[in-house]
């Protein structure tokens, strides 16, 4: 069965050539191969996760268990508005750079001191180590513990403390704030506005004291900042007010003194008196000018009449509407109207009519005396009105000088106006101000509030036992697979018939099962495959023989086959003499050579009388025949088997013609000559023997050997040319072979099956 599956392989599988590997896909991963790994180093696994536990658990329980306290605060984003004042001090920001400026407050050292102040943790010895007189192990390991003070002084360098009491205490005070601070812890959870203060301590009660401490002791200080920041802004600004007030008053005075220097009086609502007497002054000049204008006008058209002689017909204003001559008009209409009658009448030289005429006459000239009178009056009035415009001009001028003067002296006075008012609106400013801060004493509120207390835990937050446990498991297991692994890879034996045939190319022969120490105490491996001929060990014999049938040149089986390993103790004699039984009991003639003959064994082994049976050194010294003894034969295989006597030089034996010639008359007399030679790599004389055999059956101890050091017998004896017909894996813990999962031979081995009774 095994030689068909084998050579089926060998029909399907290409041939490696003995300098190459065959190739394999490197990027697939054998699932079903890891697990196995696993499973063959289980306990590798096991042990290191539970030395792990344990050492850990050990640890973790030794450990001083801490409790963690948590308060809770909220950053107020809501204010409430008793009036509309604005604060002195605003109110706490609500970015992330305002909330991790909180953060530090509540961790800062000024807060942590006055924490350590109001608590006394000075004279607590959690965190003033110098308090705490208990002494640890390591203390009663430290020789210097044992030794006087001085002594130990001058040992490690110390200097006298030459320090001060407050120094000292002051020293001892900074380094219980480190200690308060390293369990101090403050977090800000995301998209929140609440900071969560924890405290851990050995005592669950302190750490939610503390806590709570901090909390209510961070809300206090807001406070206190807030109302000293209200009390400094009052101190400052109510200065501000007394130094303004004297200011405005100053300058006040100031610009009331210039105005009564530089005489700028002015009314209500009107501006100076010197702009109002300019105002009105203009306004006459411009009203004068026009007058006379105006009388200019009228004087220069009564002139022209008069050059022209029709003052009467001119239609002056003044001549039509003056009643005098209106009247005249009327008494010289009257005077025509009779001069006209009596011209009907009488002529020019009548009395009446020279009457008439200086009556026309008379009227006249009052008529024209009243029209000069009242030319004369136009002049008049047109001097008049020049005068009063030349006057107006004087004095227009004189208080244009003036104004200039009251201008410049005003420039100032508008300078000295505005200081004095800046004064004033500075001064309601701050006095507005300070009537505002003043008002906020014990208004202030805390910029954040405590919604959640520290209770008093009740679970020790440090160590978390199950969870480290837990993890040091999980840790240890990762650890024994990582060892598990590494063992695996370390491991440089050979377990498989296919890992030979990829590593060596050499052909599979089987596996031979490893027997117990009952097996040797009660006679050896040889007569437990006499007495059970049915057991797996048997019949992994019977499977090396089946392959070794067509191993031989030509496929023939090979009638001398010699057995070797790389080293001494893998089995070989053990494998020559339970193969040798095996087949014997077949019916075959066998014949095993012993051809170590630098460490025999045989003789002893089987318990063989010295003078009864022939040796192979007697044989090739053609002593046999001279001593009169047979070869040994087992009665219950009817194997032959030719011991040997140790030599010291085994090689001139075996390079002489006298052991030719003996294997020429045992392969007539024997079907197989099985020839039990030296390991290759401890003596040559397996690569001489090796020369006379037709094939060699090279033995590699399971797991044991070196793959490097088969390597390397295997390159020494394909040197010599004669074939190796296969390998034998010997000594095969099956039960462990089992764990492997390959799938051959050693897999059935070890199971429980009908075919073997072992």
């Amino acid at each position: 069965m095994y030689d068909n599956h084998y050579s089926d392989q060998e029909h399907r599988t290409p041939t490696v050539p003995q300098n190459q590997q065959s190739p394999l896909d490197d990027s697939e991963i054998d699932i079903r191969a890891l697990l196995l790994v696993l499973w063959r180093r289980k306990w590798v696994i096991v042990n290191t996760a539970v030395f792990l536990i344990v050492l850990s658990a050990i640890v973790v329980f030794q450990l001083t268990p801490r409790y963690t306290a948590e308060a809770m605060l909220a950053i107020e984003t809501r204010k409430n508005s008793v009036v509309d004042l604005e604060a002195v001090m605003s109110g706490v920001g609500t970015d992330q750079a305002a909330i991790k400026t909180e953060i530090d407050v509540l961790m800062s050292r000024r807060l942590v001191g006055k924490l350590v102040d109001n608590l006394k943790l000075v004279q607590d010895p959690e965190f003033n180590p110098e308090l705490d007189q208990k002494k640890s192990l390591l203390s009663y390991l430290n020789p210097f513990s044992y030794l006087p003070d001085a002594w130990s002084d001058a040992i490690l360098g110390r200097k006298e403390d030459t320090r001060t009491p407050e120094e000292i205490a002051h020293a001892v005070r900074a380094k219980v704030i480190n200690n308060v601070s390293t369990g101090l812890a403050v977090s800000n959870p995301p998209r929140s506005y609440t900071l969560q203060v924890s405290f851990v301590s050995v005592d669950p009660k302190k750490a939610a004291r503390v806590a709570n401490a901090l909390a209510n002791l961070y809300l206090t200080d807001q406070l206190e900042v807030k109302f000293e920041a209200t009390q400094r802004a009052n101190e400052w600004l109510n200065e501000r007010v007394f130094e303004l007030r004297e200011k405005v008053r100053q300058s006040e005075q100031a610009a009331q003194r210039f105005r009564e220097d530089n005489q700028l009086i002015q009314t209500q609502s009107a501006g100076l008196v010197n702009e109002q007497q300019l105002a009105q002054l203009n306004t006459q000049l411009v009203t004068a000018r026009t007058d006379l204008a105006r009388v200019q006008a009228r004087q220069r058209q009564i002139e022209q009449n008069v050059v022209d002689g029709d003052i009467e017909d001119s239609g002056l204003l003044e001549v039509v509407q003056s009643p005098l001559i209106q009247r005249l008009k009327e008494q010289e209409s009257e005077v025509r109207r009779r001069r006209a009658e009596l011209g009907t009448r009488y002529g020019p030289k009548h009395p009446r009519m020279m009457n008439v005429e200086a009556e026309l006459a008379d009227i006249k000239n009052k008529i024209t005396l009243e029209i000069n009178k009242i030319v004369a009056g136009i002049r008049g009035e047109a001097e008049v009105a020049e005068i009063r415009v030349r006057t107006l001009e004087q004095n227009m001028d004189g208080l244009k000088q003036e104004s200039f003067t009251v201008s410049r002296a005003q420039v100032q006075m508008r300078e000295l106006d505005r200081e004095a008012e800046a004064n004033r609106l500075l001064l309601q400013t701050f006095l507005t101000r300070f009537k505002e801060t003043s008002s906020q004493d014990g208004m202030q509120q805390a910029d954040a509030r405590i919604i959640s207390e520290a209770d008093i835990p009740t679970i020790a937050s440090f160590p978390k036992k199950k969870l480290i446990l837990l993890l040091v498991a999980f840790a240890g297991v990762g650890v024994g697979v990582g060892l598990a692994f590494l063992l695996e890879a370390l491991d440089n034996g050979y377990r498989s018939p296919d890992i030979l045939r990829q590593d060596l190319h050499l052909r599979p022969l089987g596996m031979i099962p490893l027997v117990g120490k009952a097996v040797l105490q009660s006679g050896g491996p040889e007569k437990y495959i006499v007495s059970k001929p049915t057991s797996s060990f048997a019949e992994a014999h019977r499977s090396i023989h089946a392959s070794l049938m067509f191993s031989g040149a030509g496929g023939a089986t090979p009638k001398v086959l010699a057995v070797t390993s790389s080293i001494p103790g893998e089995g070989k004699s053990t494998a020559t003499l339970c193969l040798a039984h095996i087949l014997g009991r077949t019916g075959l003639k066998v014949l095993v050579v012993e051809a170590d003959l630098r460490r025999p064994v045989l003789r002893k082994r089987l318990g063989l009388d010295e003078g009864k049976y022939v040796s192979l050194n007697s044989v090739l010294n053609g002593k046999a025949t001279k001593s009169g003894g047979s070869i040994y034969q087992d009665e219950t295989s009817g194997v032959h088997v030719l011991w040997a006597e140790r030599d010291d030089n085994p090689q001139k034996r075996f390079a002489g013609p006298e052991f030719n010639q003996f294997l020429g008359e045992a392969r007539k007399q024997y079907d197989l000559v099985l020839i039990d030679t030296p390991p290759v790599m401890a003596v040559a004389d397996a690569l001489i023997i090796a020369k006379y055999a037709e094939s060699i059956m090279f033995v590699v101890q399971w797991e044991s050997t070196a793959k490097g050091i088969v390597k390397t017998a295997v390159k020494q004896l394909q040197q010599t040319g004669v074939p190796i017909a296969g390998a034998v894996l010997t000594q095969v813990d099956v039960k462990r072979h089992r764990g492997y999962g390959y799938g051959d031979q050693g897999y059935y081995y070890g199971g429980k099956s009908n075919y073997y009774t072992n």
